[in-house]
């Protein structure tokens, strides 16, 4: 019995943990930056992006294990995640001494393993096409705002099977306690006018393969798939607190026919015999 309150404060407590986990900023080890992703012609951009390179594929394989790959939410997650959490966030003015400098996905996966934010989505974009996303499905995009200049990012319409979705490479799809990363940082990618799209096969500049009128609902899809990650974490969370509480009412009504027994089956205690 002295359990039970300790176990209903515990459910308060992670309740409102999860909530302000999952509805709130959550605090990341390093916030996305924009950087100075100058766009370049069709010659110089696509030539950045290298599915077929040994480096790239030896990275991939560090994954998800030795392919053949079926591509599955899990593995594009774990792959988004694998950059986020490996590739330190460096300026090309700190690391090359220049304002844009472009790193093909083999100098960054060299140690110690830098780059800014669109050498990490040459990266993400290079290992998602060698996992099997196609050409048509996955670009990095460099998108401009006028506040904080061109940032570099990707847009896919993998993920949610025909519905294009912006993903900010430095963030991600998790944090390490596994709560969806909810404040939604590829949403605030919306803000960014989109210039330049490009991968290993294609280029866009002007007119871009998708719709217009999705853009307005990015953030409401990426809102609602957040929302629903959480509501799953916590109806698990809630099934197992209130598991701990049947099993408590089950171990008081067990002892409570266990006592019960003892006392119909103990002896009468004699009487005192009159006077």
């Amino acid at each position: 019995m002295k359990k039970r309150p300790a176990i209903l404060l515990s459910c308060g407590i992670a309740l409102c943990l999860l909530a302000a986990s999952g509805l709130s900023c959550v605090v990341y080890r390093q916030s996305p930056t924009a950087g100075h992703a100058s766009p370049r012609t069709e010659s110089e951009s696509r030539p950045f992006i290298t599915p077929e390179c040994p480096s790239v594929k030896e990275c991939l394989q560090g994954i998800l294990g030795v392919p053949p790959y079926e591509p599955t939410k899990d593995g594009f997650d774990a792959i988004r995640d694998w950059v986020a959490y490996n590739i330190e966030y460096k300026p090309d003015e700190e690391r090359a001494g220049m304002s844009d400098d472009w790193q093909r996905p083999k100098e960054v996966l060299t140690d110690p393993r830098v780059g800014d934010c669109e050498d990490v989505s040459l990266l993400l974009c290079a290992l998602l096409r060698a996992y099997g996303i196609g050409a048509e499905r996955v670009f990095v995009v460099i998108g401009v705002d006028g506040r904080d200049g061109a940032h570099a990012f990707l847009i896919e319409d993998w993920y949610l099977d025909g519905k294009w979705r912006l993903i900010e490479p430095q963030a991600p799809a998790q944090l390490r306690q596994g709560f969806p990363v909810f404040r939604l940082m590829d949403s605030g990618l919306d803000k960014y006018e989109i210039i330049v799209a490009f991968n290993d096969l294609y280029y866009y500049e002007g007119s871009f393969p998708w719709d217009e009128d999705q853009e307005d609902s990015w953030t409401l899809n990426g809102m609602i798939s957040a929302v629903g990650s959480v509501t799953q974490r916590l109806s698990q969370l809630l099934a197992y607190l209130l598991g701990l509480l049947s099993n408590e009412n089950q171990q008081d009504v067990s002892r409570l026919n266990d006592d019960t027994t003892v006392l119909k089956t103990s002896p009468a205690s004699p009487s005192r015999p009159s006077d």
